[in-house]
């Protein structure tokens, strides 16, 4: 994992959360489609090759495979897709717990930590498919509005730090991505103004499309 798959992992994920953020109810079942096999391979590969790196090329059959049985899952099955909508919820909460609180969670190796991670999917999960449109506008605004910024942090962090490109491995890339974000390097307010900003406005945009969609 080096050169430029790790700048296509960023694109990737400011792409779907610009669609998360403004697009995220509307079309939930396309949008849901494109997530799940993003975070089903994702966190796959992250945890798999973390803890069985002699997998080789096998590794990237069984991710893939994963990313697609949760794509597929989500695409047919509107009432998983909202559990799944949740659940990125849940993912975005547990890494900003470990992100804040650092000595929560460095004694945990990575079972505990995948674990810890799918019990908040669930929790959030569940929660979204009880309350429905509005928890799923609100948010898929407020992730979207989130990962947009964080990832265009570490976009920004890595367009000065190119250097650094060619050594991300699997069992760097997310200290490497942390460590040169912009807004890890600055106060927590100059992340949080930005999100709040695109979150309302994703908010104001997916209630006014579902108005318009509803009204036709």
């Amino acid at each position: 994992m080096s050169g430029i798959i790790p700048i296509l992992i960023l694109v990737v994920t400011l792409a779907l959360a610009i669609l998360y953020c403004f697009w995220g109810y509307r079309y939930l079942r396309v949008i849901m489609f494109l997530y799940a096999f993003f975070i089903g391979a994702y966190y796959s590969y992250t945890y798999l090759g973390g803890t069985f790196p002699d997998l080789g090329n096998w590794l990237w059959l069984i991710c893939i495979g994963v990313g697609l049985l949760l794509a597929f899952l989500a695409f047919f099955f509107i009432k998983f897709a909202m559990f799944v909508a949740g659940g990125i919820i849940g993912l975005m909460l547990f890494d900003l717990l470990r992100n804040t609180f650092p000595e929560w969670f460095s004694s945990l190796n990575s079972l505990p930590l995948f674990l810890v991670g799918l019990t908040f999917f669930v929790l959030l999960g569940l929660l979204t498919f009880a309350s429905r449109r509005h928890f799923v506008i609100i948010f898929s605004s407020v992730y979207g509005a989130y990962s947009l910024i964080h990832t265009a942090g570490a976009l920004i962090g890595l367009c000065f730090n190119t250097a650094l490109i060619g050594s991300i491995t699997i069992g760097n890339y997310q200290d490497i991505f942390s460590s040169v974000n912009v807004f890890n390097q600055a106060s927590i307010w100059v992340m949080v103004i930005p999100v709040v900003i695109f979150a309302i406005a994703g908010m104001i945009a997916q209630y006014r499309f579902t108005s318009s969609k509803a009204k036709h």
